[in-house]
């Protein structure tokens, strides 16, 4: 047996959805401009400066650390 669900969050749950990603792909893009540059981050290279960005960045940190991570 299969079931198909479909959401439909509302405009409350859609905005907040839409900052989340703005934070994660703000991150994405920095995690890309770090490889171009040459810098070829680690999982633990990337973890540790989304720790320094989170510290610095207030509305990084308001965002779910659990969705920021470098996978």
């Amino acid at each position: 047996m299969r079931y198909t669900y479909r959401l439909r969050p509302g405009r409350q749950a859609q905005a907040a959805l839409v900052v989340e990603w703005g934070r994660c792909r703000w991150l994405w893009n920095e995690a890309v401009h770090q490889r171009k540059a040459g810098h070829k981050p680690t999982f633990g290279k990337l973890s540790k400066m989304l720790t320094e960005a989170r510290g610095l960045n207030a509305w990084l940190r308001e965002g779910s650390q659990v969705a920021q991570l470098p996978y």
